[in-house]
């Protein structure tokens, strides 16, 4: 089920969800930082086989929410590996009271992975505060909902019809990448984020893993310059 990419990065696609009526693919990132101790990104629903397969690679440390809508797993992870530490957003912490975080993420990673993984805050939506990572190892940039690529197979087995035509004028799909419609017009204040997306894509990533949509295996530079010239252009 875990699928490598790159140098200590490895991606495994869940099972599909639920959002606003709307069917979305899940995904989660393991990375095992210097120490040997594994980053877990948006956990996808726990099985005994995606488990089997992380405590073979090590310890789990450290579980990570990029944003409010990426929580629906955490519990059931801390409760399997509860001396890890619990990361989230300030919106996610303030939403899932009933969990322990070890601490609200913002633009400087905490000295659990800092200088190993980069990270880039950004509060720019009132609805959503998001982070978007970059892991230095394998040159792998790891989003959430601010860049979706959903491929035309999933949009005609799990959206409507007259959704499809929409998804594809957003350019929420494979190729472009953008975020919803929603997003992207609720998206101010863009002075305050492009020299975020503009360092991202200076680190010269090779590889993009998204949450929702199809992993971009090769020339995750030129693609994040398309993702995003809604934004940056």
């Amino acid at each position: 089920m875990l699928e490598p990419l790159g140098l200590n990065l490895w991606f495994a696609d869940g099972g599909v969800v639920s959002f606003k009526g709307f069917d979305y693919p899940t995904r989660m990132v393991v990375v095992r930082l210097a120490d040997g101790g594994l980053w877990l990104w948006s956990p996808v629903e726990r099985t005994a086989a995606i488990e089997d397969e992380i405590r073979a690679l090590g310890p789990v440390r450290n579980i990570v929410s990029p944003n409010k809508l990426h929580y629906l797993f955490l519990g059931e992870w801390q409760a399997a590996f509860p001396d890890a530490n619990l990361w989230a957003t300030a919106q996610t912490i303030a939403k899932c009271r009933e969990l322990r975080f070890s601490g609200a993420l913002a633009d400087n990673p905490p000295a659990e992975w800092n200088g190993q993984i980069d990270q880039f805050y950004f509060t720019n939506s009132p609805f959503m505060d998001e982070l978007i990572f970059f892991h230095r190892a394998s040159r792998t940039a790891i989003i959430a909902d601010l860049s979706q690529t959903f491929s035309e197979t999933f949009l005609k087995r799990h959206w409507p019809w007259w959704m499809r035509p929409i998804a594809n004028l957003s350019k929420m799909v494979e190729g472009w990448g953008y975020p919803p419609i929603d997003y992207r017009i609720s998206f101010r204040n863009r002075a305050t984020a492009r020299p975020k997306i503009r360092e991202l894509i200076g680190n010269h990533p090779e590889h993009v893993v998204v949450a929702h949509g199809e992993v971009v295996r090769t020339g995750g530079e030129a693609f994040l310059r398309r993702a995003f010239s809604w934004l940056i252009q």
